[in-house]
């Protein structure tokens, strides 16, 4: 009785221990009706700002934001008011706990447009897909009857974030009009 006594407590651990796994938490995505992909889409409101002067704050944003801005850079007409860019960033494997590892799981690309008229601007991310041999859209991952959906839920959960960390600090960058307030002599 004694031997049965201690194995259940010996394993009482373990049984705490699977029950702190985390469930993934699937985001909700805008899914265009046109293209049925996975977007991002605002036209927020810069009063005062010209086309030009968004262009060229968005210019400088992408320099400070990105890594080798000038290669991301798709498309860029001034004159036309249209940025394009083209980048990628890296999503890592979750553990069976849920928690995220330092192991890289592939290479996540998205394409940004940014259209300027003036006082405002609209963006758009769109192309969103898994860098492999072929072209791998993340739509494939919103299947929760998929044999490895729970790790698609932390990858889409991942993304999600760092789309919306791009966007915020586009517009933040944007807003800004760059007069830091200095001494007018």
């Amino acid at each position: 009785m004694r031997f049965l006594t201690f194995l259940l407590l010996a394993a009482l651990p373990f049984g705490v221990a699977a029950q702190k796994k985390s469930d993934p938490v699937w985001p909700s995505f805008n899914i265009d009706s046109k293209t049925e992909l996975i977007s991002y889409n605002e036209v927020p409101e810069v009063s005062g700002a010209t086309a030009s002067e968004l262009y060229d704050r968005t210019m400088k944003w992408g320099s400070d934001y990105y890594k080798n801005f000038g290669e991301k850079v798709r498309k860029q007409d001034k004159e036309a008011g249209e940025i394009e860019i083209f980048a990628r960033f890296p999503i890592y494997a979750y553990d069976k706990k849920g928690v995220k590892t330092a192991s890289q799981q592939g290479l996540i690309q998205y394409t940004l447009t940014i259209l300027f008229k003036d006082g405002r601007y609209k963006l758009e991310i769109t192309k969103l897909n898994h860098k492999e041999v072929s072209y791998q859209p993340l739509e494939l991952w919103l299947d929760k009857a998929d044999p490895d959906a729970v790790n698609h839920a932390f990858y889409l959960t991942d993304i999600d974030a760092e789309m919306k960390t791009v966007i915020s600090s586009l517009k933040a960058a944007l807003a800004d009009s760059g007069d830091a307030g200095g001494d007018d002599w």
